[in-house]
């Protein structure tokens, strides 16, 4: 595989560092890609639908589906794993999802709903808007596991938003994988959206639980990356929204 860590950044993909790449296929929602000489590993594949964008955004830099080694989800809604199935079948990555996600990714559970009614109403049009297929095999991840070929990077359990909501956390590159655990709402962090989110008290402790850990940039979910003083801004955050 071309080394890829000087590549320019494209027109639609955007470059936070020199192997993480911000893919713009997912419109309103986040997906990543780590380029190593080893491989590629994707975080994320936003809604149904998306997988031939982004094929077509890595490949302007000169990246094919083969060079894909794994997929990770960080949590199991539709807008972060619709394309997940079909991104896996057209690389042959390996695809990681962590275990209390597990079946509800597969269908085989229903996500918990959440506490409030227009929650619950978003949460069944979400479901019936967002129909994406299950993948084959994926693999289940605890805080214990490691992916293959990207053994460095660490599984953070960080859940609220989901049972099995999950972080990455590259400790090499400085950088944190967050999910929907924190937003970025116009250079203002914010905690997952309560009604998508099941259970509010237990994912400000995982926010408590992020702001712990030792990076210098966050990667979320939903808007854009933040490199500036993120520890202060996660502990301000916190005391905003500390209950009392």
């Amino acid at each position: 595989m071309t080394d890829l860590r000087f590549c320019l950044t494209i027109d639609l993909m955007k470059r936070v560092k020199d192997t993480l790449y911000l893919l713009e296929s997912g419109t309103f929602v986040n997906a990543y890609a780590i380029v190593r000489d080893s491989g590629v590993l994707i975080i994320d594949t936003a809604t149904p639908g998306k997988a031939d964008g982004i094929i077509r955004e890595l490949g302007s830099i000169n990246i094919k589906p083969s060079d894909i080694k794994a997929i990770v989800i960080t949590h199991a809604h539709p807008d972060h794993a619709g394309s997940c199935a079909a991104l896996t079948e057209k690389s042959s990555a390996g695809m990681y999802i962590h275990k209390d996600d597990f079946d509800i990714l597969l269908g085989k559970t229903q996500p918990p709903e959440p506490p409030y009614f227009l929650g619950k109403i978003a949460t069944f049009i979400s479901g019936h808007f967002f129909k994406f297929t299950s993948p084959r095999d994926p693999r289940p991840l605890d805080e214990n596991s490691r992916i293959a070929g990207f053994e460095d990077l660490e599984i953070i359990h960080t859940p609220g938003h989901t049972p099995g909501s999950m972080s990455i956390l590259d400790a090499k590159d400085d950088t944190l994988f967050c999910g929907d655990a924190i937003n970025n709402r116009g250079n203002k962090l914010t905690g997952p959206n309560k009604f998508f989110t099941n259970d509010t008290e237990q994912a400000w402790r995982s926010i408590a639980k992020i702001g712990a850990l030792p990076f210098k940039t966050l990667c979320p979910g939903h808007g854009m990356w933040i490199s500036e003083h993120v520890q202060q801004k996660i502990q301000d955050l916190l005391s905003a929204n500390r209950p009392g």
